[in-house]
């Protein structure tokens, strides 16, 4: 049973010392990506992972009919960086326990007015549309207390009628970029 313990306000605040970047992938899609390592946590006792339940949908995001075969693509990514990292699969409870989950949401966008003196658009109507975005959400509990160790979460525009193979890759690979290497240990 994995056991979640909120940190102390000082730890809240220090886990989130947090890492932004904004990652263009193949043609017009990008990921907005936030990863926080707990800063009281070192990985060096650290070499096996296993995974927990789903994870619910980041605020404001709900599980969509897409939800399940995402999930089914992801977790194969997520062994795959894990492994890269140095990290083996447990068949039981590893020393790592990684939840995940993805949600998307509908956002109305609204343009904005020209900048003052941009004359190229007078004339013509303030397009509105909506836009779908997908969030993916990847955390690391020690298994052990089940303090959250490790915390990813990525952000993307998606087409609703299909799964992006490559935005999913994408989002893995750049969230784990920053999850810490397995230390080696001589036998």
């Amino acid at each position: 049973m994995l056991v979640v313990r909120r940190p102390s306000a000082a730890a809240a605040v220090l886990f989130l010392s947090i890492a932004w970047s904004a990652l263009p992938t193949a043609g017009c899609d990008q990921v907005t990506v936030h990863t926080a390592t707990n800063p009281g946590t070192s990985f060096e006792h650290y070499r096996t992972f296993s995974y927990g339940p789903p994870e619910d949908p980041a605020r404001g995001y709900v599980i969509s009919a897409w939800s399940a075969a995402v999930r089914g693509r992801v977790q194969p990514l997520i062994t795959a960086a894990l492994d890269q990292k140095g990290y083996a699969s447990a068949s039981g409870t590893g020393d790592l326990v990684i939840r995940f989950g993805s949600g998307r949401r509908v956002v109305h966008v609204e343009e904005a007015e020209p900048p003052e003196g941009d004359q190229s658009l007078l004339g013509m109507p303030d397009p509105e549309y909506d836009v779908v975005a997908r969030s993916l959400v990847i955390d690391a509990f020690d298994a052990t207390n089940g303090v959250r160790v490790w915390h990813g979460s990525s952000r993307a525009e998606i087409d609703p009628h299909r799964i992006n193979e490559a935005l999913l890759q994408t989002s893995v690979r750049e969230l784990l970029a920053s999850f810490p290497a397995a230390e080696a240990h001589a036998p």
